[in-house]
């Protein structure tokens, strides 16, 4: 908008010589063609189209001199070519060439008139230059902070991720440390108690003592199974399902297998068990069938469902003659948890397997009740 402001004033400028010559056809035909060709300059503003023109323009002068009274319109278009700006100041000499010869038939009035045009649109072309340089640096530099703000935000949400898989792989550790202890030594000694108290109602045959021993092994059993109970749901809950994956993976030295992990968070445990089951039964199918080089397993969790994916190059052979059953199994515990599996055995072997997350959660919700 400044260039096509620029050009506005040199125009006016330029018409101010109607008020020091007698405009005459030819005066207003390099008008119209000093305008064209300037309108056409900020279309294509290339040095091919530019240099050229402004040649061929002052040419024409040579033989017309009414055209150099629009030489500081032409003057803005030849600074903006760039030689001045490459300091290549010899490309003055053509200019002064081209302007002297045309102009000195002229007052000196009317030369000096000229000429301050021309500084005049040499000015104007270096404050726009300028003025478009520092909004290149500008953008520049505002893009150059989105972007590194774009990747702060990213490396800050890859960051809090990490922590939030350290902070629950260790809570889960934590869980079967707990598990652990519970097992060896509160159910050992709770064992204990209640051996203890069977061999003593053996024992005493007392029928005072018969009743609170009877009453004391009740107890003693209720407490064995909550202790039973506990440590069954710490581990249930202790299974971390990207480590037993990637584990299972690491162990299996058939061929390379590549993993593709895209759950945020943990599924139910029903969900992790029937995924680490169907992907154990998978791998054993694939070195023993396939004939594979190479496979791949996506867990990924979407809006709705979970989504496990098992595939490989191999001959497109799942499991054991008849067919049957790992496969069966496998669409057996799918089954349970309201999922779907489909098998493809064109260009290798593929498992499909999609459980919906709002059916798990209820099922999950009534084994917590009972």
């Amino acid at each position: 908008m400044n260039r096509l402001t620029d050009k506005a004033m040199l125009l006016l400028y330029t018409l101010g010589s109607c008020l020091l010559i007698q405009p005459d056809p030819v005066y207003v035909g390099f008008f119209f063609l000093a305008v064209t060709f300037s309108a056409f300059s900020e279309i294509w503003r290339t040095d091919i189209f530019l240099l050229p023109g402004l040649a061929v323009y002052g040419l024409m002068t040579l033989a017309f001199p009414q055209g150099v009274f629009f030489y500081p319109l032409l003057a803005y278009d030849y600074f903006s070519a760039g030689l001045l700006a490459s300091r290549k100041l010899w490309s003055l000499v053509p200019l002064g060439i081209l302007f002297y010869f045309p102009a000195s038939g002229y007052s000196s009035f009317v030369i000096y008139y000229l000429l301050i045009g021309m500084f005049l649109g040499g000015l104007l072309w270096y404050r726009s230059a300028s003025y478009e340089k520092l909004s290149l640096d500008y953008k520049k530099v505002r893009d150059d902070g989105i972007e590194r703000s774009l990747l702060l935000k990213e490396k800050n949400k890859t960051l809090i991720e990490k922590q939030n898989y350290e902070i629950y792989a260790a809570t889960l550790k934590e869980r079967n440390r707990i598990a652990r202890e519970i097992h060896d030594h509160v159910g050992h000694m709770l064992s204990r108690a209640i051996l203890m108290t069977g061999a003593m109602k053996t024992m005493f045959r007392d029928p005072a003592a018969s009743q609170p021993l009877s009453q004391l092994e009740d107890t003693l059993n209720t407490a064995m199974d909550n202790i039973r109970e506990s440590v069954h749901d710490l581990h249930n809950e202790a299974v971390n399902l990207r480590e037993t994956v990637e584990n299972l993976i690491a162990s299996f030295h058939y061929c390379p297998v590549s993993l593709e992990y895209d759950i945020s968070s943990p599924p139910p445990p029903q969900v992790r068990y029937c995924f680490i089951a169907i992907l154990k039964e998978s791998l054993s199918n694939i070195s023993i069938h396939s004939q594979a080089d190479k496979s791949w397993v996506t867990l990924r969790e979407h809006p709705a469902m979970y989504q496990l994916i098992i595939r490989d190059n191999g001959i497109g052979k799942g499991s054991s003659c008849g067919g049957g059953i790992g496969l069966s199994n496998m669409q057996e515990r799918v089954e349970t948890l309201k999922g779907s599996i489909h098998f493809e055995s064109t260009k290798g072997f593929r498992i499909f397997v999609t459980i919906p997350k709002e059916k798990q959660e209820n099922i999950y919700e009534s084994f917590d009740h009972r």
